[in-house]
């Protein structure tokens, strides 16, 4: 009975992962106003800053495909050198996702059809959150420093290194949250809250993945920025 509710519950995970991804690779669908026709659209490796596809633009449509051997943060540029105009970042494995937009403007660019990628800005968006709070309490401790207000400074800089741990803790949520999937795995290595994290920081997070992505190349990048740390 056991070994026959282990094997339903691996159906179900393959069944899942075989919905979620696309055994024939990535598919990029973009339809973006204002693009030149006959320009080209280029997906870059944002970890080797290297482009590894492109695509001419015809009537504001364009579409890249390929396979990724494991999922990647990808930007996408319209445009090379400095005519080059960044229309998105795409949390990207081997799926379909479309980029659409009013005109060709990050801000005004939506990616849609990943939930990975999803979960990723999701996080971005409430880590920025804390950090814009942070940025606008420094700036009243800085002001208070320069009027010689030492004791209400000191007291808004240990409210920033609150915030500071707020955005660890939401960083930790997170990847426990989806501890299944590359958005877990990947966060740590994408966020630049390294300084911040310890070495037991890390294992935590690590320890929160399932096997599968803690043998992933970013549950093994994970171990070694734990390493780097030192000890205490």
């Amino acid at each position: 009975m056991k070994k026959l509710l282990l094997l339903q519950a691996g159906l179900l995970l393959a069944a899942r992962l075989s919905c979620a991804q696309n055994p024939a690779g990535y598919r990029v669908i973009g339809d973006v106003q204002g693009l030149p026709a006959g320009s080209k659209v280029y997906l870059i490796n944002g970890s080797l800053l290297r482009a590894i596809d492109s695509a001419t633009v015809q009537k504001n449509h364009f579409e890249l495909a390929g396979r990724l051997a494991e999922p990647t943060h990808m930007y996408l540029h319209a445009g090379k050198g400095r005519a080059s105009v960044k229309l998105a970042d795409i949390l990207l494995d081997n799926r379909t996702v479309r980029v659409q937009g009013e005109q060709p403007d990050y801000n005004r660019i939506v990616v849609t059809g990943s939930d990975i990628d999803q979960h990723w800005k999701d996080w971005y968006r409430d880590d920025t959150e804390l950090g814009t709070q942070r940025y606008k309490i420094r700036l009243v401790a800085e002001a208070l420093t320069q009027k010689q207000d030492t004791a209400n400074a000191n007291a808004l800089r240990r409210v920033m290194a609150a915030v500071q741990q707020s955005r660890v803790r939401l960083l930790k949520d997170y990847v426990a949250r989806y501890h299944d999937s590359a958005t877990g795995a990947m966060l740590p290595n994408l966020c630049t809250l390294g300084p911040l994290l310890t070495a037991a920081d890390y294992q935590q997070m690590y320890q929160s993945l399932t096997p599968t992505w803690q043998q992933s190349t970013f549950g093994k990048e994970m171990l070694l920025l734990a390493q780097k740390k030192p000890a205490k």
